[in-house]
Parts: C-alpha cells; structure tokens; sequence
C-alpha cells in the first residue's frame, strides 16, 4: 500500500478557491479616470495572457495589492471550496501552495493568515515555483503555473478551476487537465477517486 502521506493535493488561492479577479476588478474600478473605458475581466482569452500589461494598470493593481488587509480579506471562490469538500471527503492531505508577489512583501503574511482563517487544515507553501512541489493533484486555474508543474509531475491530476482564461481546457484536451465549472461535480468525484488511489511509483 502507498505512504498515506503521499496523498497530497496541491491547491492554488488566487482565482482558484480565493475571488481576486472579482476585488481586483472592483478596486481597479474606483480608480478610473472618467475619460478612461470601463474595467474589464483582466484575461478573456490566451492572447490577453501572453500580452504585457499597460504600465498604468500595472503600478494600479500593485498599489491595490500592497494596500494592507488587500489579500487577507479576500471572499471564497465558491468552485474552489466545492473542489477541497471533495478533496477533503476522499481523505486527500490538503496543502496551499500559493506564488508570492515578489513586490509585494505583505502578501506572503497576509496569504497564510487568510489559510489560518480560512483552511485551518491545510499546509501553507508561499513559493516562487510551484513545479518544483509534489502532489498527486494540483488544483489551479492559471496555465502558465499548471502546465510547468505537469512536465515535472507527470501522472499528477491538474483541477482547473474554470475562469475565461482556461476556456480552451474545456475540450478535455488535455488528458491530465481537468476543467472544473460547477456542471460536472460527477466527474470531478470520479477524476479524485482515481488520484487518490493511484499505486506509488514502485507499487
């Protein structure tokens, strides 16, 4: 039998089980100027992804950020904590595993006090590469952190939490990416049944 303390599940905060594009997008908001369009969803697709942000926008959402209490007054995403109640069901260890703002300091504090609040179960990892961290499922909503981390983890089972910037996962493309929105809890159970019973490498 595997190590039960193998049974790890990776789970994002941002965009994932914690609501920072809806604060983000109401925040950036109060600080248009009148003759400026309105604030949209920050990524709607790949191309907006891959393009670097207005200057503007980017020393905004930085000021946003580095306001304190920003991060640890952030809502629950409501597909995310569906996710870790069925992560949490199966037995699964339940680890956060976060990326730093590396200009922001107080985010790092602030992310593990809203686990603390939030996640009283899980292990925190505030990191600067997620691919480097083991788990049999990673729960995240964001490409450019998920795909890194399959190349490392091959057999490992990627949650993508739904938002409009992963749309294209919705295909099943992907045969390790499951795309998760809320309509196919079904076949979330049936993908976290098999992670976690899985055979260890070696078994």
């Amino acid at each position: 039998m595997a190590d039960e303390d193998d049974k790890v599940a990776l789970v994002d905060l941002d965009g994932s089980i914690v609501d920072y594009d809806k604060v983000m997008k109401q925040e950036l908001e109060k600080l248009r100027h009148p003759d400026e369009p309105p604030v949209v969803d920050r990524y709607m697709n790949r191309e907006q992804v891959e393009a670097k942000e207005a200057p503007h926008l980017e020393a905004r959402r930085k000021l946003i950020q580095a306001k304190p209490g920003f991060w640890r007054t952030l809502p629950k995403h409501p597909l995310g904590f569906e996710i870790i109640e069925d992560l949490r069901h199966l037995g699964f260890l339940l680890h956060v595993l976060t990326k730093g703002p590396g200009a922001t300091a107080g985010a790092w504090t602030e992310k593990y006090e809203w686990c603390r609040d939030n996640l009283p179960d899980a292990e925190v990892t505030v990191t600067q590469n997620k691919a480097l961290s083991y788990g049999r499922v990673l729960v995240d909503d964001w490409p450019p952190y998920f795909l890194p981390w399959l190349k490392h983890r091959p057999r490992g089972q990627v949650v993508c939490v739904a938002q409009p910037w992963n749309v294209e996962y919705a295909t099943g493309s992907h045969s390790q990416v499951f795309r998760y929105d809320g309509t196919n809890r079904t076949e979330l159970r049936m993908r976290l049944h098999q992670a976690f019973n899985r055979p260890a490498r070696g078994e």
